[in-house]
């Protein structure tokens, strides 16, 4: 008699193993590309959260400038100004409808706000005036965005920051309820729309004032501060103004612009 004999045979063995290894490798690339695709997310997440935030706080701040107590009067001389890409804010509070960088409601009525790019720390900063010296400088200091640990993080960076003002200059003629600037025969000599963006004030001739100020329009930037090897570009990323920024195609990082254009109109 023959004893027969089960089991698997050598051939029948490799087989097994082969599959299993090539199920093997399946399951675990299909596991690093979804644990890819959810970094990537979450790191669009982040910036999208950040450009929310640095969207809404420059907004509210910003268009203090245009509060004044007699809505009809123009805009004093000194309520906003630019220089260098950096916005320098003033109002008067009244003691309930402002707020300072931090969210509060200001401590002292004549307040001073500056909005700055530092790019030492590619950090979004709002300086506020603390003492009522009529200067921000010096005195409180408040990280809008920055990275989480000085660009090795899972934070976001401020690497682009740009402002410029908007501009009426006309038309004139304008009828005194709608328009903007003195009253004379019932016609006012703007209209209170944008002609132009400009990031100082024309120097003329005609003279424009910083009564002609409508809007102020800004662009910021954000760059994760994590990379990813699944993050491909096809060229340089572009910055504000247009322009190609260096090494950014293949930094494995992800880059998003945000804009917003604030109306300083106060009727």
């Amino acid at each position: 008699m023959k004893t027969q004999q089960t089991g698997f045979s050598l051939l029948e063995l490799l087989i097994a193993i082969a599959i299993s290894m090539v199920a093997m490798v399946a399951v675990s690339a299909a596991y690093l590309v979804s644990k890819a695709g959810s970094r990537v997310q979450e790191m669009q997440v982040r910036l999208i959260q950040d450009g929310r935030f640095g969207n809404s706080m420059p907004q509210r701040v910003i268009s203090q400038a245009g509060y004044r107590e007699t809505p009809s009067t123009d805009m004093a001389a000194d309520r906003i100004s630019i220089a260098n890409n950096v916005i320098t804010v003033k109002f008067r509070s009244d003691g309930a409808n402002q707020m300072v960088c931090n969210g509060t409601t200001p401590a002292v009525a004549n307040q001073t706000l500056v909005i700055q790019r530092l790019a030492a720390g590619n950090k979004l900063q709002c300086l506020f005036d603390t003492n009522n010296d009529g200067s921000a400088v010096g005195d409180g200091t408040l990280d809008w965005i920055a990275p989480a640990t000085a660009g090795a993080g899972n934070g976001t960076e401020v690497i682009d920051f740009s402002v410029k003002m908007g501009i009426d200059t006309g038309p004139a003629n304008t009828n005194e309820n709608l328009g903007c600037g003195t009253a004379s025969a019932n016609v006012k000599p703007r209209d209170c729309i944008v002609d132009s963006y400009e990031s100082a004030l024309p120097v003329g001739p005609p003279a424009v004032t910083a009564a002609q100020i409508v809007a102020v329009k800004v662009c910021w930037m954000l760059r994760s501060e994590a990379t990813d090897a699944s993050i491909i570009k096809g060229a340089n990323v572009t910055d504000c103004a247009g322009a190609a920024i260096a090494n950014t195609q293949n930094d494995r990082k992800l880059y998003r612009t945000f804009n917003t254009t604030v109306l300083l109109r106060n009727r």
